[in-house]
Formats: C-alpha cells, structure tokens, sequence
C-alpha cells in the first residue's frame, strides 16, 4: 500500500497526462475544423464563381437571341416630304414625295403607301397611284436590303387644304403584313407654313366690322 505522498504523486501524474490528453484532443479538434472551414470557404468561392458563370452566360444568350430576333424583323423607315419638283414643263408647286428605305436584313416588298391622320373618326388616305421613281416604276416594288424607294405625288394630291394639315404620319405595308410609319420636321414645318399663310389670307380677307 503506497504512502500519502506517493499517492499524491502518482495522482498528479495521473491529472497531467489527462490534461495533456485532452489538450491534444481540443489541437486536433481545432485543426480539424480550421480546415473544414477552410473547405467551406473555399467551396463558397467556387460556388459564388460558377453563379458569376451562369449569369454571364445567361447574359450573352440573351444577347444573341435579341439579335437574331433583330435580324429576323423587318425595318423600314418612311420619310414623307413636300418637294418642288425642277425640270421642262414641271409644276413647281409643292408635293408630296415619299422615301421608303429598307433597312433590314431581307428584301420586303412595299405594296401601299397610307396617309393616317389625326382627325377623331381615325380615317386616312390610301394613296391611289403615286409615281414611283425608278428602277420600280410602280407598286408593289421588291426592296433589296439596304434599297429605297421613291413615290411622287401631284400638288393638287389632296382635296383640300384641311385634308394636308390633318395628315399625322405616312405609313408604307408589306406584302406579308409589316407596317412602318414615319413623319418628317420638314413635312410639318411646311404644313405650319401653309397654315399660317391660310390664317393671314382669311384676317385680310375678313369685312371690317363696324364701330359702335
């Protein structure tokens, strides 16, 4: 049977190795979850740079199919201007003249030209038989991309000078149902011309009234 002071010792030899023990117990438990954390830090990094990747490429699809959308649609601008036509025997009053330009990437052809206008029951003017300059000659004209057509109208074209001052835009249709529309500064910096001529003539023209 051992002493008092042998138990003791062997006793605090005892609680040191368990405490060494378990110290080394706490470093492994420590490393080992430093390096789950460094594991899922890591795994967070490459998770956040395969998100990036996906919304980048998600970007660029949708890019591309707006473009090919783009390309498969038909644009065409209308441009509606009054011009005095300058030549032998021409009248040299001011008339309508219309250029359809095709800017897409196909041909379309061009079967009317429309004035719309802004009066309340929302009618218009189909335009009947303008001339169409060459190389088409006439409607419906076959627009190569990148092509353009010209029409001519008469100066006496519309009935009358209200009619021309109600016209909104000119519109020009295709044969398979696209509709494009267009106006112009110097169409209604014209027809602002016009109207204010029409103005000035009637105050001249208007009996002075008498005064009271």
């Amino acid at each position: 049977m051992q002493s008092p002071p042998q138990a003791i010792e062997t006793l605090d030899i005892v609680n040191t190795a368990i405490a060494l023990v378990g110290a080394v117990a706490a470093f492994v438990a420590l490393a080992h979850s430093r390096a789950a954390n460094k594991k899922s830090d890591k795994s967070s990094e490459v998770s956040q740079e395969a998100n990036g990747i996906s919304r980048d490429a998600n970007r660029i699809a949708e890019h591309a199919l707006k473009m090919q959308e783009d390309e498969s649609r038909a644009r065409i601008v209308v441009e509606p201007r009054m011009m005095i036509l300058v030549g032998d025997g021409e009248d040299e009053r001011p008339r309508p003249v219309v250029k359809v330009i095709n800017l897409s990437k196909f041909p379309v052809t061009i079967t009317t030209i429309f004035w719309k206008t802004d009066k309340p029951d929302k009618t218009g003017y189909y335009w009947k038989n303008p001339t169409i300059a060459n190389p088409y000659g006439h409607l419906p004209a076959r627009l190569e991309p990148r092509a353009a057509l010209t029409a001519i109208g008469i100066p006496d074209g519309f009935k009358s000078l209200d009619d021309l001052l109600a016209i909104r835009s000119c519109a020009a249709f295709t044969d398979c149902g696209e509709e494009a529309e267009g106006m112009t500064d110097q169409w209604k910096e014209h027809c602002a011309k016009l109207a204010a001529e029409a103005k000035a003539k009637h105050e001249l023209n208007a009996p002075i009234q008498p005064k009271s």
